[in-house]
Protein backbone atom coordinates (compact mmCIF):
# COMPACT_ATOMS: atom_id res chain seq x y z
CA UNK A 1 0.00 0.00 0.00
CA UNK A 2 1.15 3.71 -0.73
CA UNK A 3 0.00 6.99 0.85
CA UNK A 4 0.24 10.41 -0.83
CA UNK A 5 4.28 11.94 -0.75
CA UNK A 6 4.84 15.03 1.80
CA UNK A 7 5.41 18.49 -0.79
CA UNK A 8 8.92 18.32 -2.03
CA UNK A 9 9.46 20.81 0.74
CA UNK A 10 8.93 19.03 3.25
CA UNK A 11 10.66 15.89 1.79
CA UNK A 12 13.90 18.29 1.15
CA UNK A 13 13.53 19.18 5.00
CA UNK A 14 12.92 15.43 5.84
CA UNK A 15 16.19 14.39 4.05
CA UNK A 16 18.26 17.79 4.52
CA UNK A 17 17.79 16.88 8.33
CA UNK A 18 18.04 13.32 8.75
CA UNK A 19 21.33 13.33 6.45
CA UNK A 20 22.74 16.05 8.93
CA UNK A 21 21.52 14.17 12.29
CA UNK A 22 23.25 10.56 10.64
CA UNK A 23 26.40 12.13 9.33
CA UNK A 24 27.11 14.07 12.98
CA UNK A 25 26.17 10.40 14.61
CA UNK A 26 28.97 8.79 12.27
CA UNK A 27 31.42 10.87 12.63
CA UNK A 28 31.14 10.14 16.26
CA UNK A 29 30.87 6.78 15.98
CA UNK A 30 33.80 6.91 13.77
CA UNK A 31 35.71 8.93 16.34
CA UNK A 32 35.99 6.55 18.56
CA UNK A 33 36.19 3.30 17.09
CA UNK A 34 39.97 3.06 15.64
CA UNK A 35 40.89 4.63 19.71
CA UNK A 36 38.71 1.98 21.64
CA UNK A 37 41.19 -0.85 21.61
CA UNK A 38 44.11 0.74 22.63
CA UNK A 39 41.87 2.23 25.47
CA UNK A 40 40.36 -0.55 26.29
CA UNK A 41 43.96 -1.52 27.04
CA UNK A 42 44.47 0.68 29.56
CA UNK A 43 41.77 -0.43 31.38
CA UNK A 44 43.68 -4.34 31.40
CA UNK A 45 41.49 -5.97 28.27
CA UNK A 46 43.11 -8.90 27.04
CA UNK A 47 42.45 -9.84 23.46
CA UNK A 48 39.61 -11.54 23.82
CA UNK A 49 37.59 -9.01 25.78
CA UNK A 50 38.82 -6.12 22.87
CA UNK A 51 36.99 -8.77 20.62
CA UNK A 52 33.74 -8.81 23.14
CA UNK A 53 33.79 -5.32 23.42
CA UNK A 54 33.45 -4.95 19.45
CA UNK A 55 30.85 -7.69 19.11
CA UNK A 56 28.49 -6.29 22.59
CA UNK A 57 27.12 -3.34 19.76
CA UNK A 58 27.10 -5.64 16.82
CA UNK A 59 24.60 -8.03 19.08
CA UNK A 60 22.68 -5.57 20.73
CA UNK A 61 21.50 -4.16 17.20
CA UNK A 62 21.23 -7.95 16.04
CA UNK A 63 18.95 -8.69 18.97
CA UNK A 64 16.96 -4.88 18.48
CA UNK A 65 16.87 -4.29 15.32
CA UNK A 66 13.62 -6.61 14.12
CA UNK A 67 12.18 -4.83 17.14
CA UNK A 68 12.38 -0.85 16.68
CA UNK A 69 11.89 -1.64 12.95
CA UNK A 70 8.32 -2.86 13.89
CA UNK A 71 8.08 -0.27 16.25
CA UNK A 72 8.58 2.14 13.83
CA UNK A 73 5.85 1.09 11.59
CA UNK A 74 3.60 1.03 13.89
CA UNK A 75 4.13 4.12 16.09
CA UNK A 76 6.06 6.62 13.99
CA UNK A 77 9.67 6.89 13.12
CA UNK A 78 10.29 10.88 14.86
CA UNK A 79 10.08 9.60 18.27
CA UNK A 80 11.88 6.89 17.89
CA UNK A 81 15.11 8.65 16.43
CA UNK A 82 14.53 11.45 19.26
CA UNK A 83 14.83 8.55 21.93
CA UNK A 84 18.09 6.96 20.22
CA UNK A 85 19.93 10.22 19.96
CA UNK A 86 18.77 11.01 23.56
CA UNK A 87 20.47 7.44 24.24
CA UNK A 88 23.48 8.10 22.09
CA UNK A 89 24.06 11.36 23.77
CA UNK A 90 23.76 9.93 27.63
CA UNK A 91 26.04 6.64 26.13
CA UNK A 92 28.81 8.91 24.57
CA UNK A 93 28.92 10.95 28.00
CA UNK A 94 29.14 7.70 30.00
CA UNK A 95 32.41 6.53 28.42
CA UNK A 96 34.18 8.77 29.88
CA UNK A 97 33.36 7.47 33.65
CA UNK A 98 34.37 4.07 32.60
CA UNK A 99 36.83 2.67 34.73
CA UNK A 100 37.13 -0.93 33.47
CA UNK A 101 36.37 -3.83 30.68
CA UNK A 102 33.45 -4.97 32.00
CA UNK A 103 31.77 -1.25 32.06
CA UNK A 104 33.10 -0.53 28.34
CA UNK A 105 31.67 -3.92 27.15
CA UNK A 106 28.19 -2.83 29.16
CA UNK A 107 28.37 0.60 27.51
CA UNK A 108 29.28 -0.56 23.94
CA UNK A 109 26.27 -2.99 23.79
CA UNK A 110 23.65 -0.18 24.91
CA UNK A 111 25.50 2.21 22.24
CA UNK A 112 24.11 -0.89 19.57
CA UNK A 113 20.72 -0.45 21.26
CA UNK A 114 20.62 3.56 20.41
CA UNK A 115 22.01 2.74 16.52
CA UNK A 116 19.13 0.05 16.44
CA UNK A 117 16.96 3.12 16.81
CA UNK A 118 18.49 6.01 14.88
CA UNK A 119 19.73 4.39 11.68
CA UNK A 120 17.97 1.76 10.06
CA UNK A 121 14.83 3.96 11.43
CA UNK A 122 16.27 6.84 9.53
CA UNK A 123 16.42 4.96 6.58
CA UNK A 124 12.89 3.78 6.66
CA UNK A 125 11.90 7.35 6.83
CA UNK A 126 13.84 8.01 4.16
CA UNK A 127 12.76 5.39 1.55
CA UNK A 128 8.65 6.07 2.92
CA UNK A 129 8.95 9.43 1.27
CA UNK A 130 11.14 8.54 -1.81
CA UNK A 131 9.47 9.15 -4.89
CA UNK A 132 8.30 5.65 -6.49
CA UNK A 133 11.24 4.79 -9.52
CA UNK A 134 13.45 7.29 -7.83
CA UNK A 135 13.96 5.20 -4.81
CA UNK A 136 17.98 4.69 -5.85
CA UNK A 137 18.75 8.28 -6.19
CA UNK A 138 17.09 9.20 -3.16
CA UNK A 139 18.08 6.46 -0.50
CA UNK A 140 21.45 6.52 -2.52
CA UNK A 141 22.02 10.00 -1.66
CA UNK A 142 21.13 9.56 1.43
CA UNK A 143 23.23 6.75 2.57
CA UNK A 144 26.34 8.30 1.54
CA UNK A 145 25.84 10.24 4.94
CA UNK A 146 26.73 6.74 6.71
CA UNK A 147 29.73 6.18 4.97
CA UNK A 148 31.18 9.89 4.66
CA UNK A 149 30.88 10.33 8.42
CA UNK A 150 32.81 6.87 9.34
CA UNK A 151 35.56 8.09 6.62
CA UNK A 152 35.90 11.71 8.61
CA UNK A 153 35.28 10.22 11.98
CA UNK A 154 38.30 8.09 12.58
CA UNK A 155 41.12 10.59 11.45
CA UNK A 156 39.16 13.43 13.46
CA UNK A 157 39.26 11.43 16.16
CA UNK A 158 43.05 10.58 16.03
CA UNK A 159 43.80 14.48 15.28
CA UNK A 160 42.13 14.98 18.82
CA UNK A 161 43.60 11.83 20.49
CA UNK A 162 47.22 12.67 19.58
CA UNK A 163 46.83 16.85 20.62
CA UNK A 164 44.60 16.31 23.69
CA UNK A 165 42.79 13.63 25.39
CA UNK A 166 41.30 10.54 25.43
CA UNK A 167 38.56 12.21 27.23
CA UNK A 168 38.41 14.62 24.51
CA UNK A 169 37.44 12.63 22.13
CA UNK A 170 34.16 11.01 24.02
CA UNK A 171 33.07 14.61 25.11
CA UNK A 172 33.50 15.51 20.79
CA UNK A 173 31.30 12.64 20.28
CA UNK A 174 28.85 13.94 23.25
CA UNK A 175 28.88 17.07 21.40
CA UNK A 176 28.15 15.30 18.15
CA UNK A 177 25.40 13.55 19.58
CA UNK A 178 23.36 16.44 20.90
CA UNK A 179 24.15 17.91 17.81
CA UNK A 180 22.11 15.42 15.95
CA UNK A 181 19.30 15.49 18.63
CA UNK A 182 18.72 19.03 18.22
CA UNK A 183 18.95 19.19 14.50
CA UNK A 184 16.08 16.32 14.41
CA UNK A 185 13.80 17.69 17.56
CA UNK A 186 13.60 20.91 15.72
CA UNK A 187 13.65 20.44 11.79
CA UNK A 188 12.70 16.96 11.30
CA UNK A 189 8.56 16.67 11.23
CA UNK A 190 6.71 13.79 12.10
CA UNK A 191 4.50 11.80 9.43
CA UNK A 192 2.45 9.06 9.88
CA UNK A 193 4.19 6.29 8.68
CA UNK A 194 1.92 4.53 5.78
CA UNK A 195 -0.37 1.43 6.57
CA UNK A 196 0.72 -1.72 5.36
CA UNK A 197 -0.53 -5.46 6.23
CA UNK A 198 1.31 -6.20 9.16
CA UNK A 199 2.83 -9.69 8.68
CA UNK A 200 4.75 -12.31 11.19
CA UNK A 201 9.05 -11.59 11.21
CA UNK A 202 9.02 -15.35 9.68
CA UNK A 203 7.33 -13.82 7.05
CA UNK A 204 8.85 -10.59 6.33
CA UNK A 205 12.36 -13.31 6.51
CA UNK A 206 10.54 -15.74 3.42
CA UNK A 207 10.01 -12.47 0.96
CA UNK A 208 11.35 -13.00 -1.76
CA UNK A 209 12.01 -9.49 -2.71
CA UNK A 210 14.38 -9.10 0.67
CA UNK A 211 16.54 -12.18 -0.20
CA UNK A 212 18.57 -10.08 -2.73
CA UNK A 213 19.16 -7.25 0.31
CA UNK A 214 19.84 -10.42 2.85
CA UNK A 215 22.28 -12.33 0.52
CA UNK A 216 23.84 -8.66 -0.21
CA UNK A 217 24.49 -7.79 3.47
CA UNK A 218 26.15 -11.45 4.28
CA UNK A 219 28.70 -10.90 1.38
CA UNK A 220 29.14 -6.50 2.73
CA UNK A 221 30.03 -8.13 5.73
CA UNK A 222 32.34 -10.86 4.96
CA UNK A 223 34.00 -8.61 1.85
CA UNK A 224 34.44 -5.84 4.51
CA UNK A 225 35.08 -7.26 7.48
CA UNK A 226 37.87 -9.02 5.71
CA UNK A 227 39.10 -6.09 4.44
CA UNK A 228 38.60 -3.69 7.47
CA UNK A 229 40.27 -6.16 9.69
CA UNK A 230 43.03 -7.82 7.67
CA UNK A 231 44.38 -5.61 5.52
CA UNK A 232 46.06 -4.11 8.10
CA UNK A 233 47.95 -7.55 8.92
CA UNK A 234 48.68 -8.03 4.95
CA UNK A 235 49.82 -4.69 3.97
CA UNK A 236 52.82 -4.83 6.20
CA UNK A 237 53.58 -8.74 5.94
CA UNK A 238 52.65 -9.20 2.55
CA UNK A 239 52.59 -5.89 0.98
CA UNK A 240 55.56 -4.26 2.56
CA UNK A 241 53.83 -1.06 3.58
CA UNK A 242 54.03 1.22 6.81
CA UNK A 243 51.53 2.21 9.07
CA UNK A 244 51.17 5.19 7.81
CA UNK A 245 50.24 3.49 4.18
CA UNK A 246 48.03 1.16 5.36
CA UNK A 247 46.19 4.14 6.99
CA UNK A 248 45.67 5.93 3.52
CA UNK A 249 44.45 2.72 1.80
CA UNK A 250 41.21 2.12 4.13
CA UNK A 251 40.90 6.02 4.00
CA UNK A 252 40.65 5.53 0.08
CA UNK A 253 38.62 2.50 0.36
CA UNK A 254 35.88 4.04 2.74
CA UNK A 255 36.41 7.94 1.36
CA UNK A 256 35.83 6.67 -2.64
CA UNK A 257 32.58 5.07 -1.66
CA UNK A 258 30.31 8.47 -0.52
CA UNK A 259 32.13 10.36 -3.26
CA UNK A 260 30.88 8.10 -6.03
CA UNK A 261 28.06 6.95 -4.59
CA UNK A 262 25.89 10.54 -5.66
CA UNK A 263 26.51 9.50 -8.90
CA UNK A 264 25.73 5.82 -8.53
CA UNK A 265 22.70 6.32 -6.88
CA UNK A 266 21.18 8.16 -9.86
CA UNK A 267 22.38 5.36 -12.06
CA UNK A 268 20.33 2.85 -10.25
CA UNK A 269 17.02 3.95 -11.04
CA UNK A 270 18.01 3.91 -14.81
CA UNK A 271 19.34 0.51 -15.39
CA UNK A 272 17.84 -2.89 -13.48
CA UNK A 273 19.02 -2.87 -9.82
CA UNK A 274 20.16 -6.70 -9.55
CA UNK A 275 22.87 -6.26 -12.58
CA UNK A 276 24.07 -3.39 -10.46
CA UNK A 277 24.27 -5.05 -7.31
CA UNK A 278 25.59 -7.96 -8.99
CA UNK A 279 28.44 -5.56 -11.01
CA UNK A 280 29.50 -4.09 -7.61
CA UNK A 281 29.53 -7.52 -5.80
CA UNK A 282 32.15 -8.82 -9.02
CA UNK A 283 34.67 -5.53 -8.28
CA UNK A 284 34.34 -6.04 -4.71
CA UNK A 285 35.24 -10.04 -4.99
CA UNK A 286 38.22 -8.68 -7.99
CA UNK A 287 39.48 -6.24 -5.28
CA UNK A 288 39.74 -8.85 -2.87
CA UNK A 289 41.60 -11.68 -4.98
CA UNK A 290 44.24 -9.12 -6.40
CA UNK A 291 45.22 -7.73 -2.90
CA UNK A 292 47.18 -11.26 -1.51
CA UNK A 293 49.13 -10.73 -5.28
CA UNK A 294 50.18 -7.22 -4.76
CA UNK A 295 53.48 -5.44 -2.94
CA UNK A 296 54.14 -1.90 -3.08
CA UNK A 297 51.82 0.77 -2.32
CA UNK A 298 49.80 2.22 -5.01
CA UNK A 299 48.68 -1.61 -6.37
CA UNK A 300 47.14 -1.44 -2.94
CA UNK A 301 45.50 2.24 -3.27
CA UNK A 302 43.91 0.52 -6.59
CA UNK A 303 42.03 -2.41 -5.29
CA UNK A 304 40.98 0.10 -2.39
CA UNK A 305 39.57 2.31 -4.77
CA UNK A 306 37.75 -0.29 -6.83
CA UNK A 307 36.55 -1.71 -3.61
CA UNK A 308 35.12 1.54 -2.76
CA UNK A 309 33.66 1.90 -6.44
CA UNK A 310 32.18 -1.50 -5.93
CA UNK A 311 30.05 -0.32 -2.92
CA UNK A 312 29.08 3.01 -4.50
CA UNK A 313 27.37 1.04 -7.22
CA UNK A 314 25.51 -1.87 -5.21
CA UNK A 315 24.66 0.39 -2.17
CA UNK A 316 21.92 2.44 -3.89
CA UNK A 317 20.83 -0.57 -5.76
CA UNK A 318 20.27 -2.61 -2.90
CA UNK A 319 18.92 0.11 -0.86
CA UNK A 320 16.38 0.64 -3.16
CA UNK A 321 15.09 -2.79 -3.22
CA UNK A 322 14.57 -2.50 -0.01
CA UNK A 323 12.93 0.25 -0.44
CA UNK A 324 10.34 -1.00 -3.16
CA UNK A 325 9.65 -4.31 -0.40
CA UNK A 326 8.75 -1.81 2.37
CA UNK A 327 5.81 -0.41 0.43
CA UNK A 328 4.27 -3.93 1.19
CA UNK A 329 5.92 -5.49 4.49
CA UNK A 330 6.56 -1.95 6.22
CA UNK A 331 9.54 0.40 5.58
CA UNK A 332 11.05 0.10 9.16
CA UNK A 333 10.34 -3.93 9.04
CA UNK A 334 12.44 -4.35 5.76
CA UNK A 335 15.24 -1.53 6.88
CA UNK A 336 15.85 -3.82 10.09
CA UNK A 337 16.01 -7.14 8.84
CA UNK A 338 18.69 -6.29 6.12
CA UNK A 339 20.71 -4.10 8.88
CA UNK A 340 20.15 -7.20 11.17
CA UNK A 341 21.62 -9.59 8.71
CA UNK A 342 24.34 -7.18 8.33
CA UNK A 343 25.22 -7.51 12.16
CA UNK A 344 24.73 -10.93 12.50
CA UNK A 345 27.54 -10.88 9.46
CA UNK A 346 29.43 -8.01 11.00
CA UNK A 347 29.60 -10.97 14.58
CA UNK A 348 30.38 -14.06 12.38
CA UNK A 349 32.81 -12.93 10.10
CA UNK A 350 35.55 -11.76 11.85
CA UNK A 351 35.69 -15.27 13.78
CA UNK A 352 35.66 -16.73 10.52
CA UNK A 353 37.73 -15.20 8.46
CA UNK A 354 40.29 -15.42 11.75
CA UNK A 355 39.86 -19.34 11.63
CA UNK A 356 40.78 -19.26 8.25
CA UNK A 357 44.08 -17.58 8.51
CA UNK A 358 45.17 -20.06 11.88
CA UNK A 359 44.67 -22.91 9.18
CA UNK A 360 45.52 -21.55 5.77
CA UNK A 361 47.65 -18.45 6.29
CA UNK A 362 46.79 -14.76 5.58
CA UNK A 363 46.15 -15.03 1.92
CA UNK A 364 43.47 -17.57 2.25
CA UNK A 365 41.12 -14.88 4.07
CA UNK A 366 41.32 -12.89 0.82
CA UNK A 367 41.33 -15.84 -1.57
CA UNK A 368 37.77 -17.00 0.90
CA UNK A 369 35.82 -14.06 0.81
CA UNK A 370 36.64 -12.46 -2.75
CA UNK A 371 35.36 -16.40 -4.18
CA UNK A 372 32.93 -15.94 -1.80
CA UNK A 373 31.99 -12.72 -3.77
CA UNK A 374 31.87 -13.92 -7.10
CA UNK A 375 29.67 -16.48 -6.26
CA UNK A 376 27.36 -13.84 -5.00
CA UNK A 377 27.34 -12.30 -8.46
CA UNK A 378 26.12 -15.23 -10.16
CA UNK A 379 23.23 -15.32 -7.85
CA UNK A 380 22.10 -11.90 -8.21
CA UNK A 381 22.02 -12.82 -11.80
CA UNK A 382 19.74 -15.27 -11.86
CA UNK A 383 17.87 -14.22 -8.80
CA UNK A 384 16.75 -11.08 -11.51
CA UNK A 385 16.09 -13.25 -14.09
CA UNK A 386 13.69 -15.92 -11.78
CA UNK A 387 11.76 -13.04 -10.03
CA UNK A 388 11.45 -10.40 -12.16
CA UNK A 389 11.80 -6.81 -12.45
CA UNK A 390 12.26 -5.04 -8.76
CA UNK A 391 10.10 -2.62 -9.26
Amino acid sequence: MTASLPSPGTRRRIFLSLYSAVFATMVGVGIVIPLLPRYAATLGATGIWIGAIFSAFALSRALFLPVFGRLSDDHGRRRLIISGLCLYSLISFLYTMAGSVYEITALRFIHGIASAMVLPVAIAYISEIAPTGEEGSFIGSFASSISLGMSLGPFIGGVISDYLTMDAVFHTMTLLSLTALLTVFFYLPDIPSCPVKKSPIRSIIAYKPLRGPILYQLMYALANGTFMVFLPIAAITIGGLSASETGLIILVSVLSTPVFQHFFSRIADQFDRYYLIAGGTAMIGTSLLLLPEFAGLFPYLSAALLMGIGRAISLPAMYAVVAVAGREVGHGSASALVNTTLSVGLIVSPLFSGMVMDLSGTRMIFYVAGIASICCTFLFFRMDRSEGPVC
